[in-house]
């Protein structure tokens, strides 16, 4: 018979596996790499076509997103509010989104995406501040998201500094348009994918099809005073605790996959019991001072140097097709670099990155000289660069994901041989 201390040493083992099961659940379900095919030439032109980014982007239409959004908007101000709106209505009214919980599969048209604002209230130097980041998500009851992420708060100035109207152009309002534009060109691509795995007409499951695109725009990224770990990147703290210690949980996005076959059709066959909800980000991009002409940008990381390989590669094949930029425009430099950065770079994606999230930073190295400067405003943003950037994620977003981007007019047979020999995996 087992002594007293054997008995109780094994109730404390079942205890520690007990607390630890959930955890090996959370963390199994994210794959660190990728292997995927890249887009026949005829389907990387029809990425690029698929809207105008000049719509979204450019800065000499009053109307555009990126000339509503650039205006002094630090945290809990009007102006903050006025450029959330200004986001969310994009989504709103031209990709039909809702709060609303769960997607409706049976209406016709676009699906939407879901919308949540994660409000709360924090103390700066400054004094308590109300803050939102906004979360956009095209399916919310996918099991893995790849998160495109950037700060859509500028820099607090005092009155007395005499830089009060500071607007950050490159930090962060263009990142913020880019993403919109990724989810406006991306919507139909996506809405025809999350059909075919709803009705379960696709051939082969596949990591890909389980991972949706999520958005996020953090608040208040930037320091009132000094930076420090307390006065800065006040959002993604607050987002990555909350995300930390919440699940998430399919059925309460989509109700018809409470049956066990259908969950088990989306669901990594190892995130069957509870997931944290910042489990379920295969990776986060995030972008930052962005827009100006000729950027240099570094791999941050060893975990993620395969995606900024693939971001390279998606530039040079878009260069190769004459669409990465807008007519009458040229360039010789890749905007990717391959030498080592000099250190880190303190950002929104520390909290992930402490909590395990593979990061993509794609931030110049340099930072452009209009940093934290007046001039960060309109005339520091060059449209052919922002052009190429909205390319360049497109491209390789949708390869990530695996969308079904067939070029227009293109005879089926023709497309299907195209694409075999182009959909060589990496």
């Amino acid at each position: 018979m087992p002594s007293l201390h054997a008995l109780r040493l094994a109730a404390s083992l079942v205890v520690v596996l007990c607390a630890l099961v959930p955890l090996c659940w959370g963390h199994a379900v994210r794959s660190q790499t990728r292997d995927y095919g890249r887009f026949s030439p005829s389907s990387v032109k029809a990425t690029a076509a698929l809207s105008d980014p000049s719509k979204l982007l450019d800065a000499r239409n009053p109307q555009s997103l990126l000339s509503r959004i650039l205006i002094p908007r630090p945290a809990d101000t009007d102006n903050s509010r006025k450029v959330r709106e200004a986001i969310l209505d994009v989504f709103r009214h031209d990709l039909s989104s809702s709060a609303s919980t769960t997607m409706d599969w049976g209406k016709s048209g676009k699906l939407g995406w879901h919308v949540e604002q994660h409000s709360f209230v924090t103390d700066t130097p400054e004094g308590r501040k109300n803050m939102t980041n906004l979360i956009v998500t095209k399916n919310p009851a996918a099991p893995r998201k790849l998160v495109v992420a950037a700060h859509y708060d500028s820099k607090y100035f005092s009155a007395a500094s005499g830089m009060a109207e500071f607007v950050g152009a490159t930090d962060s309002a263009a990142p913020c348009a880019m993403m919109v534009d990724l989810a406006v060109a991306l919507d139909d691509a996506l809405d025809a994918r999350e059909r075919k795995l709803h009705a379960q007409e696709q051939e082969m499951q596949s990591v890909a099809q389980e991972t949706t695109l999520q958005l996020v725009f953090f608040d208040g990224e930037e320091a009132y005073r000094t930076w420090t770990h307390t006065d800065s990147i006040y959002g993604s703290r607050a987002l990555a605790q909350h995300w930390t210690s919440t699940f998430w949980d399919a059925t309460r996005f989509d109700a018809t996959r409470g049956a066990a076959n259908a969950l088990g059709k989306r669901r990594a066959r190892s995130a069957y019991g509870p997931i944290e909800h910042i489990n379920t980000i295969e990776h986060m991009v995030l972008l930052d001072l962005l827009g100006a002409a000729d950027p240099s940008v570094p791999s941050y990381f060893d975990s993620t140097q395969w995606m900024h390989g693939a971001m390279a590669d998606a530039e040079t094949r878009l260069r190769d097709a004459g669409v990465l930029w807008p007519a009458g425009h040229s360039g010789a430099r890749s905007f990717f670099s391959h030498h080592k950065p000099w250190g880190g770079i303190e950002d929104d994606h520390l909290p992930f990155l402490h909590a395990g999230v593979p990061i993509l930073h794609i931030i110049p190295s340099p930072f452009p000289s209009v940093w934290h400067k007046m001039a960060d405003d309109a005339r520091a943003l060059d449209y052919a660069t922002m052009h190429a950037w909205c390319m360049i994620l497109r491209l390789a977003v949708a390869e990530y994901l695996d969308l079904d981007i067939s070029p227009p007019g293109k005879r089926k047979r023709e497309y299907k041989a195209e694409l075999a020999i182009s959909k060589s995996p990496t």
